[in-house]
């Protein structure tokens, strides 16, 4: 049943009240324009972390018949903090320095943008305010377009000078050959410069609506208070109509992929692989994630004992993504040490772990660590924030994280190997090899006197 707040404003009405593990409560609420609150409030400083999350990413723009692109989602994260008329730049972030707002900031994935700070709980209400301001009165003029386009691009520039990220780019192109994950979430430059002051607008106007839209605050807050300064703030904005995207069938790999880049800031070889997995709604990610733990997490992680101890690797690990779902591994060795020697030994891990569960004491450990790693997140309020409006993004389900965390104590070590077995095979995957620029050979074996386990 809807209640009335105010003339001329939107109502709301409360959609659940749930008790997670540790006996906290986390209360839902929505507008009757769309706009959803997720509130768990915590008492024990006068703190709060604040964050609104828009279902858009690059996945979005890229599927959108009206825009065909991808980067404008994250050249309008830029945007967003360009000015009001009533805030022009850079009032938005002077004020909310002066408010003492620590951790500000905004990200864009695939699948999402979200924007967020931690504030004294005093301050809510003027950060409301201003957040609510930029979402409905943003001024996209061409001036500051256009710097912000230079400000990306510099941005992409310094993101092609990363071996990283290109290998990640170059592994997702690979690995995905009609979904939209193909291309990167940052678009390239011939893409940022040419988008259009009434692409910004369309993008605006359609995605940062408020039936798109989650504000999601942990902290010193009542919830009864949040929604009445939601409904004074955001209660007018109208609903937007959102296009109707529908994701490509992306076809089953049927055969292992490969491909080998040189970049000039490469020092030594990075090796990065993609195994196509289930999304994270799908049981089947529940093993998937704590053989990340055993492969990953801790000194006793079979990839640090096998690649870094040995002096293989600077560095190793293998886990699951989602959208997209792959599980990756990324190893980046040591100078002298070849992709191939990493190849080697972690697909005689993954055959042990196909052939026999791991053992009990391993498996104890991986769970042991993995409640360690959820205690750790939901005990600050910014990262509890983050850990609900992933999972909400992602799956539809902010309670998804904790759903899968239950379901570790019914999961055996028996389930990690089928899992393994099922996913982790060579046909299923994509490898990306980046190597220093200046190498134009290369040993296919280790260097003499020196074995690879």
């Amino acid at each position: 049943m809807f209640v009335m707040q105010m003339a001329m404003a939107s109502s709301f009405e409360k959609v659940s009240e749930k008790i997670i593990f540790n006996g906290e409560k986390i209360f839902e609420y929505r507008l009757s324009n769309g706009l959803r609150i997720l509130v768990l409030p915590r008492h024990q400083a006068k703190v709060l972390s604040y964050g609104i999350w828009f279902k858009v990413g690059s996945v979005d723009e890229k599927l959108d018949p009206k825009l065909k692109k991808t980067g404008l989602a994250h050249l309008f994260e830029h945007m967003m903090f360009r000015g009001t008329t009533k805030y022009p730049d850079p009032m938005f972030t002077e004020l909310t320095s002066r408010m003492g707002a620590e951790g500000q900031n905004a990200t864009t994935y695939y699948y999402r943008t979200n924007y967020f700070e931690s504030i004294p709980s005093v301050e809510l209400e003027k950060l409301m305010e201003l957040e609510s301001d930029r979402m409905r009165n943003l001024k996209i003029i061409k001036e500051g377009f256009e710097k912000e386009k230079g400000a990306v691009v510099g941005e992409l520039r310094r993101h092609l000078d990363n071996p990283g990220s290109v290998a990640h780019d170059e592994l997702m192109a690979l690995a995905f050959e009609k979904a939209p994950f193909h291309w990167n979430v940052i678009g390239s430059e011939d893409e940022i410069r040419g988008f259009t002051l009434d692409e910004a607008n369309y993008f605006y106007r359609t995605f940062y609506a408020p039936n798109n839209a989650t504000i999601i605050a942990v902290g010193d807050i009542e919830p009864e208070k949040l929604v009445k300064l939601t409904v004074k703030y955001y209660g007018s904005m109208p609903a937007q109509e959102l296009p109707t995207i529908a994701m490509p069938v992306e076809p089953e790999q049927e055969k292992e992929r490969r491909k080998e880049v040189r970049h000039p800031q490469a020092t030594s070889e990075l090796l990065m692989m993609a195994y196509r997995i289930p999304p994270i709604t799908s049981d089947e990610v529940v093993p998937l994630s704590l053989l990340s733990t055993h492969l990953s997490t801790g000194m006793e992680a079979r990839l640090r004992k096998l690649l870094v101890d040995t002096g293989i690797a600077v560095s190793a690990s293998g886990g699951p993504s989602s959208q997209p779902d792959v599980y990756l591994f990324s190893v980046r060795l040591t100078e002298n040490r070849h992709a191939d020697q990493a190849l080697r030994v972690i697909d005689k891990e993954l055959g042990s772990l196909q052939k026999a569960p791991i053992s009990k004491e391993a498996f104890e450990r991986a769970l042991n660590q993995e409640l360690l790693s959820l205690y750790s997140d939901i005990s600050e309020n910014a990262s509890l924030g983050s850990f609900l409006g992933e999972n909400l993004m992602l799956s539809g389900n902010y309670l998804r994280g904790f759903e899968i965390i239950e379901s570790y104590r019914k999961t055996t070590s028996l389930d990690i190997q089928k899992a393994a077995a099922k996913y982790l095979r060579p046909e299923n995957r994509s490898i990306v090899v980046v190597k220093p620029q200046g190498k134009t050979k290369r040993a296919s074996q280790p260097p003499k006197g020196d074995k690879a386990p």
